[in-house]
């Protein structure tokens, strides 16, 4: 069976008990309308890193330190036939200026209670609740099937 998966992340940046999350525009072929953290494709042979911090500077024209990776799994996308394999990276802001027009739709910093109670999250992140914002050293590991947009139809976090 031949796969098609694209390599991502996601990149959830803190500023003063803030992060900077992405309400995607609504014309996204994925996850239109979702809010996320900004993020995107790995290119070819680049590490997790500085495809986090290339990510996050053309997204937002931020720079970042002090990366870690919380999460990472696989995420199937029934409508699209897409396969993501990701991670969720955590960092802190290190300077720069939030872009006004984000190429990928409205930056905004909320706090992890907004980010959770905004109707439009991105379902995995709102099943990993505090787990993902937590200051524990844990790695989450998961899978989740969406049958389109951000409509979540399995979801199973692995124990180690």
């Amino acid at each position: 069976m031949n796969r098609n998966i694209a390599v991502t992340l996601e990149c959830f940046i803190h500023k003063d008990g803030k992060y900077l999350m992405l309400h995607r525009d609504s014309g996204k072929r994925i996850m239109p309308g979702v809010l996320m953290a900004p993020g995107g494709k790995r290119e070819f042979n680049e590490g997790l890193f500085a495809c986090a911090r290339r990510e996050v500077f053309e997204e937002t024209g931020l720079r970042i330190k002090n990366l870690r990776i919380k999460a990472t799994g696989n995420a199937y996308l029934r409508d699209l036939d897409q396969e993501f394999y990701f991670h969720f990276v955590f960092a802190d802001y290190d300077k720069g200026n939030v872009l006004e027009n984000c190429p990928e739709g409205r930056l905004v910093w909320l706090t992890p209670s907004e980010i959770f109670s905004h109707d439009k999250v991105l379902a995995e992140i709102k099943l990993l609740g505090n787990r993902l914002f937590s200051t524990t050293k844990e790695v989450l590991s998961y899978t989740a099937v969406y049958t389109s947009g951000n409509m979540l139809e399995s979801f199973t976090i692995e124990a180690p």
